[in-house]
């Protein structure tokens, strides 16, 4: 048996369906380890052909199969997530050893309870003005990193007997960053929520319970040293899958500003990882897309159509709210699709795709999809064919860059086109149909799609 890693990006704003992606390939490959990248806002849904279903944070999409996770350097964790995902699994799925299956890399990242209050704060501070926000802190914890490293609480230090002080570091600072926002106005309908979280900053029984959490955490998890990834994981015959959180089209730097994440979500970075940690095996990598295109929240979706909401969300959607915002749907987008392949190094940097919710289309017999905008016609921003044009960079200049060109996009119309898709068609020929056009058009292989929530439901070829 040799080694193989499969990476699993997804190519849209997130949404993308990874979830069941990564439960086929860590089922079908019989993998033994899924190692996470990213943050632990992430719910990536898996549905089993046993009836198990869970939206997954911080474990790993293959934990039902008893699938070991690996918590990398390059994630941000949330202590209080931990536990509360680890009694979900024991207390409605029967998982009573989910921390026997865990291990956390000792640099991973801690986002604080204060660091979801200050990212919830902030996003109510902006009113009608959203940039969209999980709210769990994770960009607070990366943004703090960049500006404040000597204050940043890693997995490693969560059984230090000073953490109740750094956590009151911390808190103190978040007091200090959110003193304008404090004082600031709310909209109505958002100030007692608002009131809320500033007295949980302010409240000493809440950094009581904080220190708690952290401490119960030490004593159930496995804090590993920062080789053990090469030495444990990527030495060892077989499969592991790295599992992503976001999406390309959040990336920092390449995603448009600001509704993007702190963090960077290209598979270039998970490349680097491995390279760090000494892999010399194989890596295959798949990119994820859903059949039509899906947005949770603010942010440039020219295709966004909202008369096709009911024909497209029924039991795929996350409810809406406050922070994370509207989920929005429509035809799916080949001109942001082949954006985000070639942010990601074009073509050649995927060995294929794997296509969900295509079982939607087929409900609804027709597929929608567009393959280029009316009204992308500046130079700086598109080609002289259409496409969206990649800017390399990562400074400021390139935030304003971004911003700029998620204003054009606000400004492009899509050119739909609609094909009819045989009521009566069985997933072989549903299978070529997608492969074909898809294939055509962004020029990557098809290699799953999803026909429906479970394992038995994604053909692979």
């Amino acid at each position: 048996m040799t080694k193989k890693v499969y990476t699993v990006t997804d190519l849209g704003p997130g949404d993308g369906g990874k979830g069941g992606v990564v439960h086929k390939i860590s089922t079908m490959m019989r993998a033994h380890t899924i190692v996470k990248v990213g943050g632990a806002q992430g719910s990536h849904g898996v549905c089993t052909s046993r009836g198990e279903r869970f939206a997954f944070g911080q474990w790993g999409c293959g934990t039902f199969e008893g699938t070991r996770t690996h918590l990398s350097p390059r994630m941000v964790i949330s202590p209080e997530g931990l536990l509360n995902e680890a009694d979900a699994l024991r207390y409605k799925h029967g998982i009573h050893n989910a921390f026997d299956l865990l291990t956390v890399d000792e640099r991973a990242l801690c986002a604080t309870p204060y660091h979801g209050i200050a990212s919830r704060l902030k996003e109510l501070a902006r009113g009608n003005n959203p940039r969209g926000t999980i709210g769990t802190g994770v960009g607070e914890t990366y943004r703090d990193l960049c500006r404040l490293p000597e204050m940043a609480i890693r997995a490693g230090d969560i059984s230090r007997p000073d953490i109740r002080n750094r956590l009151v570091s911390v808190r103190e600072q978040q007091k200090r960053d959110l003193a304008a926002i404090i004082r600031g106005e709310f909209l109505p309908g958002d100030r007692e929520e608002a009131d809320m979280e500033i007295s949980r900053l302010y409240d000493d029984g809440y950094l009581d319970f904080i220190l708690n959490r952290f401490q119960e955490l030490s004593l159930q998890v496995k804090i590993v040293d920062p080789d053990y990834l090469g030495r444990e994981i990527l030495s060892r015959d077989g499969v592991v899958v790295v599992e992503s959180s976001h999406g390309v089209l959040t990336d920092h730097f390449h995603g448009f500003h600001p509704h993007t994440s702190a963090l960077r979500t290209l598979p270039c970075f998970t490349h680097a990882m491995l390279k760090d940690a000494g892999y010399d095996g194989q890596v295959v990598n798949i990119g994820v897309t859903r059949a039509y295109h899906i947005r949770h929240g603010a942010g440039p979706m020219p295709t966004d159509d909202p008369a096709m909401l009911e024909n497209l969300l029924p039991g795929s959607h996350k409810p809406a709210d406050r922070y994370q915002g509207q989920v929005r749907v429509g035809p799916l987008d080949l001109v942001m699709l082949r954006y985000a392949i070639e942010v990601c190094g074009g073509p050649t940097a995927f060995d294929g795709l794997a296509v969900t919710w295509f079982d939607q289309i087929q409900t609804n017999g027709a597929w929608h999809f567009s393959n280029r905008y009316s009204g992308a016609d500046d130079s700086t921003y598109f080609s002289s064919s259409g496409e969206i044009l990649v800017r390399r960079g990562a400074d400021n200049d390139q935030l304003e860059y971004q911003e700029a060109l998620g204003k054009q996009l606000l400004g492009c119309t899509p050119e739909i086109t609609t094909v009819n898709i045989p009521l009566d068609a069985g997933r072989d020929e549903l299978f070529s149909l997608c492969a074909g056009a898809l294939q055509e058009k962004v020029n990557v292989p098809v290699r799953m799609v999803s026909f429906g929530p479970t394992e038995r439901d994604k053909i692979c070829k």
